[in-house]
């Protein structure tokens, strides 16, 4: 058992730490944070520095890089804010659909853009009545000659209004079917006649977005159908351990900013004569913290070589998505009680860290449904 990165993966992770660096310095993270915007010079130094690439098959003008890799990019890309790595995860999500599903017509339209930065794709799967229970959609698209014609509802849609997107839509095709067997996936440009998208104002997560969005009868040509009608649950379960590894990656990511930041603000606090971080309480919080980042480290870690290696990875994604997740939310708020009333203003990046934590146990899974999963596969 070897438990030392490659040569390969030392210089990637070198590699993805100096571009942060560069391009990611923490006033700059403040402003798009301030303004909600992720801006199209950061997504074109991503693309000069290959990592929507790394997520592209390498058959259509990508790198296809394995899942400890990519995982790798997530967690350093996440720790100035996990909307940066969230962007290369939806186009991630996005293209791996296309590279097994789509027409190879669709496939050498979309993903050598994608690759060189010419398209963004994101994903729209949950409505305003469907969370959890997300096969209970009711977004329709229904046959009209040779084209599809879509009207409904879509809501928490993370980076659907960025330049140059297109969403892969999860829509019902055959109402009359059960709920899991009439649904289909079409790849909708998020400028096409009929859309109207309204910016959500979230708690966290400003600089990528969510959103909602509604369709009012837009006309898709047949072309936009991904792989067969009413497969579409299956063409969207196959990469769900793909998302909950991503997931726990770029959560990961963010508690290591977290954690530096927080230790290195009770190394330099003082109260009653000595460094707060001297204090018992505070020093175990902290080092129990640690403990919980480094657990989630090696659950991450060996869900996506599971996943690299073929083999079954359903309980190991959900327990690194399940624990990362909630370490998160508990590591956040331990640093807001570090620092105090600090932390309670916009001088630090500790408020940003726990609003975007926020989300983390909801969103891709709630922490129920990773425990239901989990519980399934230990046999219960």
């Amino acid at each position: 058992m070897d438990f030392a990165p490659t040569e390969e993966q030392r210089l990637l992770r070198e590699s993805a730490a100096a571009f942060v660096r560069r391009h990611c310095p923490r006033e700059a993270v403040r402003r798009w944070d301030r303004e909600g915007e992720f801006p199209e010079t950061l997504h074109a130094a991503m693309v000069e520095a290959g990592f929507p690439a790394m997520v592209v098959p390498a058959a259509h003008g990508g790198l296809g890089s394995p899942m400890q890799d990519c995982a790798i990019v997530y967690e350093e890309l996440a720790r100035p804010s996990m909307d940066i790595a969230s962007r290369i995860a939806l186009i991630a999500w996005g293209a791996a659909i296309l590279g097994d599903f789509a027409s190879e017509e669709m496939r050498r339209a979309m993903l050598p853009r994608v690759a060189r930065g010419e398209a963004k794709l994101s994903f729209s799967l949950t409505e305003p009545q469907s969370g959890s229970d997300a096969a209970s959609l009711r977004t329709r698209a229904r046959r009209d000659g040779g084209d599809w014609v879509v009207s409904g509802q879509k809501l928490f849609s993370t980076g659907a209004h960025a330049r140059d997107n297109h969403i892969i839509l999860v829509a019902r095709t055959d109402p009359d079917a059960p709920k899991h067997k009439g649904i289909s996936l079409l790849l909708v440009p998020n400028d096409a006649p009929g859309i109207t998208m309204r910016r959500l104002d979230t708690v966290g997560r400003h600089i990528i977005g969510l959103n909602e969005i509604y369709f009012d009868e837009v006309r898709l040509p047949g072309s936009a159908l991904i792989g067969e009608a009413n497969q579409g649950w299956r063409y969207v379960t196959r990469h769900l351990e793909r998302e909950r590894i991503t997931i726990a990656a770029y959560n990961l990511g963010c508690a290591l900013a977290t954690l530096e930041d927080a230790v290195a603000y009770a190394r330099e606090r003082e109260q009653f004569g000595q460094p707060i971080g001297r204090f018992q309480a505070l020093a175990h919080a902290l080092a129990d913290a640690a403990t919980e980042v480094e657990a989630a480290r090696w659950l991450t870690a060996l869900a996506a070589w599971r996943y690299d290696q073929g083999l079954p990875c359903a309980r190991e994604a959900s327990m690194a998505k399940l624990h990362a997740s909630e370490m998160l939310v508990r590591l956040t708020t331990l640093g807001m009680q570090v620092l105090g009333g600090h932390a309670y203003t916009y001088d630090h990046d500790m408020q940003r860290y726990w609003r975007d934590a926020r989300n983390s146990t909801v969103g891709g899974g709630t922490s129920q449904i990773q425990r239901q999963l989990i519980a399934r596969e230990i046999g219960l």
